[in-house]
């Protein structure tokens, strides 16, 4: 019997390095001396411009976030909007690999795992995504990346989790782990065992629990 990994990227993986996921790395030197609450505060008013379901390019990526910077620095009352400030925000956000920190031992520990496991992606992300893993030199430790702009399907939609287990055996044992209880509710619903992982130790479920990678590779010798 099989056992298969499951994995989501952001907060599993990595974080932004900004602390917030869409204001990206260089935004003060695009923007100047801005005040950073109150940009995120508009970021926060226009994600619903953010299409998570049917982006299968970088370029249309960059076009989505392009509006959607648009339309936060409209919303922002920033003074100088230009074509070239939105494309440079819109840039340093989809093709800036910068804009994203691995955990420290992601990379080590995948590694590891991938002599073990078979190991998958599930992640409500963009073609960037693709990029940044295999820039990063662990996109080849997967045997397969679902991304939910590619595949039309959230995670929140279900559908993802029925794509992601079409060709896995009935008999083989899947875990799926990610810091979000709502997504593993989901996918206990499709035979997956739950497990969070949570970074910051702020989540109170009664899901199994790791911190890291490093802890989630011991726990899978004893379950």
């Amino acid at each position: 019997m099989k056992k298969n990994l499951f994995f989501d990227v952001g907060s599993t993986l990595l974080y932004p390095k900004t602390k917030e996921w869409f204001i990206p790395p260089n935004y003060k030197k695009i923007l100047g001396d801005i005040d950073t609450n109150l940009f995120k505060e508009s970021i926060d008013k226009n994600k619903f411009l953010l299409d998570e379901r049917n982006i299968n390019t970088e370029e249309q990526e960059f076009e989505m976030f392009s509006k959607f910077y648009y339309n936060v620095l409209k919303d922002f009352n920033y003074s100088n909007i230009t074509t070239e400030i939105i494309q440079n925000l819109a840039y340093d956000c989809v093709y800036n690999d910068d804009k994203f920190v691995f955990y420290k031992e992601v990379k080590r520990e995948l590694k590891n795992l991938s002599k073990e496991y078979d190991m998958y992606i599930i992640s409500d992300a963009w073609p960037s995504t693709y990029r940044i893993l295999k820039n990063y030199g662990i996109y080849d430790l997967f045997k397969n990346v679902y991304i939910s702009s590619d595949l039309g399907f959230k995670k929140s939609d279900k559908m993802l989790f029925e794509i992601a287990l079409e060709n896995i055996s009935l008999n083989d044992i899947n875990y799926f782990i990610d810091d979000r209880f709502e997504l593993l509710k989901i996918s206990e619903k499709y035979g997956f065992i739950p497990i969070i992982i949570d970074r910051n130790d702020n989540e109170l479920t009664n899901y199994i629990e790791v911190r890291n990678l490093t802890q989630l590779r011991h726990l899978l010798k004893i379950i």
